[in-house]
């Protein structure tokens, strides 16, 4: 057994023992005088997703860094507390599972003021787009989209002040890089969201960001790589320097059990003096975009009694991720690290879902997918741009 599913089972076993003392006297307090201006509370969070993933005449081994994850694995293992003190609430989460390699996932200290003004210090998930937003543990698809895994904004040290004024919401912050623990992390990032509830059922998006890279010559290659939201390499990094620029755009629409939601991302990595003879280079342009569309069965109406074992949400998301420079087209390009002309690469991915929820602590999740690319070359099998399908399913675990 490896030390890091030691430190995981070590992490959720004592979640699961602190819990019950934790919420028995919380319940109590709450028969007895329930009040919501208690001066400390404190809850203890967990959850783990135990995965099996098949790749049908993938000629890439799983779990491999070619192609991410493995047949079957521990994907998240997460367990933290939450609560506030006064008028200060605090999340600390820990995951021994980690893909980034920070042990620490949250770490962050709320202020509010008011409703329209609260600041946020620690780390935690810089602002960005809707999907990456969302916590793991609710998502429809077993994995996020390939924008939003591998394009967005990760989690970072910094400051960032957010509140709610009527219809719109924003959050606005300064973070020590874009990434902690990524090999594409860029420095000093400033980034920013705002959401507008345009009415009941539709809300809007934009969101961006300003960082800078360094590229070191002794060092890897620092700029974003691509993948599959199947977890498959498709573009490899190129060396970046200079100004790293994010702009995007999301939408969700939610009549009754239906939610339809469209994201798209554009990010531009400038290759200052990155030539041979240190002249600068075409920015490297990063495009993406998701639409899904998700549909909710056996919901019951207000009043009736809930009846979970009726309950499952089906869905099918469409995305596509792709990279170029923004120079001119040329008989010349390449995958080189420091190519003139890069060779533009996309992949593009179906994928559907279906999920249950028996009890308020499990959830099960089947999901089915299909990539194509449009670059054969750095497909899974050399010369062969697709199809290639994929499969999963998904048992996740939450503390009580």
């Amino acid at each position: 057994m490896s030390v890091r599913t030691v430190a995981t089972t070590v992490a959720l076993v004592f979640a699961a023992t602190l819990a019950g003392p934790l919420r028995t006297a919380d319940a109590q307090d709450n028969e007895t005088a329930p009040s919501t201006n208690s001066r400390f509370e404190i809850a203890p969070r967990g959850y783990v997703q135990f995965d099996w993933r098949g790749y049908p005449d993938w000629p890439v081994a799983p779990g491999s860094g070619r192609l991410t994850f493995d047949t079957f694995e521990v994907r998240r293992a997460r367990v933290g507390v939450d609560g506030r003190l006064g008028r200060v609430s605090y999340e600390l989460t820990v995951d021994p599972q980690d893909l980034d390699d920070t042990f620490v996932r949250d770490a962050f200290g709320r202020w509010r003021f008011s409703r329209r003004f609260e600041l946020q210090a620690g780390q935690f998930k810089v602002p960005g787009g809707r999907e990456y937003q969302e916590a793991a543990r609710t998502l429809d698809f077993m994995e996020r989209s390939a924008l939003a895994q591998t394009a967005s904004a990760g989690r970072d040290l910094g400051a960032m002040a957010l509140g709610d004024l009527g219809r719109l919401e924003y959050q606005l912050g300064v973070f020590a890089g874009d990434g902690r623990g990524r090999g594409s992390r860029a420095k000093l990032t400033s980034a920013g969201r705002a959401a507008w509830q345009v009415m009941r059922d539709v809300e809007v998006a934009g969101s961006a960001s300003v960082g800078r890279t360094e590229a070191v010559d002794d060092q890897a290659a620092n700029g974003l790589d691509g993948r599959t939201s199947s977890g498959y390499r498709f573009f490899d990094r190129v060396y970046v320097d200079g100004r790293r620029t994010r702009w995007g755009g999301d939408v969700e629409w939610s009549p009754g059990p239906w939610r339809l939601t469209a994201e798209g991302l554009r990010v531009v990595d400038s290759r200052d003096e990155q030539g041979l003879d240190f002249e600068d280079l075409p920015s490297v342009e990063t495009l993406g975009w998701s639409v899904s569309l998700l549909r909710q069965f056996g919901r019951r109406t207000q009043g009736q009694q809930r009846m979970r074992l009726r309950e499952f949400d089906l869905g099918v998301r469409l995305e596509s991720l792709g990279f170029d420079d923004t120079g001119p087209d040329t008989d010349r390009s390449s995958t080189r690290l420091r190519a003139t002309d890069i060779r533009p690469r996309a992949a593009r991915s179906a994928t559907i879902t279906a999920s249950w929820q028996p009890t308020r602590w499990s959830r099960i999740l089947l999901n089915g997918g299909v990539d194509t690319f449009s670059d054969a070359r750095s497909a899974p099998e050399a010369g062969k741009d697709g199809p290639y399908w994929t499969a999963g399913t998904r048992f996740q675990l939450e503390l009580p």
